[in-house]
């Protein structure tokens, strides 16, 4: 975490001093559809993002102007920024998640969360196109996630998707039960015993990483690089709001 709250300092600092539009990336401008042109103008300068994925999304082509400090400390990230260039490695999948991750974040990585002041709206969406172009595929239209009033919903219907659809309970046991687990393989189960970051708690607040509701939005949605945590791409929106609902009831049970 310090070490991501480092890098996100160095981001800030060079973002208020060094906007600069791409004119210093060594790449021709043109190289892609003319509506990715914007975009890229934002990828390389005010919106950071070539910082940590590099100029042009070529990871090891960092722009010319960071430290050495910096520099090893991208190097030194943990999970390493993603390919942005390699689709089929690429964890989000449609263009309002990739709309997400840009505005809210990625959970537990250096990709922090970015104000509207920092980055309005439609530069997000000018984004798009240019991460289709670099990485070999067509962006679809997108249009700005509608702003939610409750991030809660239904518990009761939360309470079904986590021990069906959700697949929760396979990890975080029935009713949060760590110990009470539904049938599974043995190999399964095997598999569970060697996870290298044990499932959380969910009855247990006080050792909980997620602290709000849109912590936990993220969570459940995007998953958490480095565990068993997985992008819930089947689930809704509305669906995630509905387990947040549901696993607020599990922090008032306790253990």
């Amino acid at each position: 975490m310090v070490l991501i709250g480092t890098l996100c300092v160095v981001a800030s600092l060079i973002g208020s001093s060094l906007i600069w539009a791409g004119s210093t990336s060594d790449s021709k401008a043109g190289d892609g559809p003319a509506d990715a042109e914007p975009g890229r103008a934002i990828f390389n300068g005010k919106g950071l993002c070539s910082t940590c994925h590099g100029v042009d999304g070529y990871r090891d082509r960092l722009p010319a102007h960071l430290s050495q400090n910096t520099r090893e400390n991208i190097a030194h990230l943990n999970p390493a920024p993603p390919d942005l260039r390699q689709a089929a490695a690429l964890t989000l999948t449609t263009d309002k998640q990739r709309f997400e991750a840009i505005r809210h974040g990625h959970l537990r990585t250096a990709m922090y969360p970015l104000s509207k002041e920092t980055l309005p709206d439609e530069e997000i969406l000018a984004l798009l196109p240019y991460l289709a172009s670099i990485r070999g595929t067509v962006s679809s239209p997108a249009s700005v996630p509608e702003p939610e009033t409750s991030l809660r919903g239904d518990a009761k219907n939360g309470r079904q998707l986590y021990h069906e659809v959700g697949g929760c309970a396979v990890c975080h046991g029935i009713e949060g039960h760590l110990n009470r687990r539904p049938p599974t393989s043995a190999d399964l189960a095997k598999k569970l015993d060697r996870l290298p970051a044990p499932p959380a708690n969910l009855r247990d607040p006080a050792k909980l990483k997620s602290q709000n509701d849109e912590d936990r939005f993220r969570s459940i949605k995007l998953g958490h690089p480095g565990t068993a945590m997985y992008p819930k791409n089947l689930l809704r929106d509305e669906d995630i709001r509905d387990l947040i609902a549901y696993l607020s009831t599990l922090r008032k049970k306790g253990r």
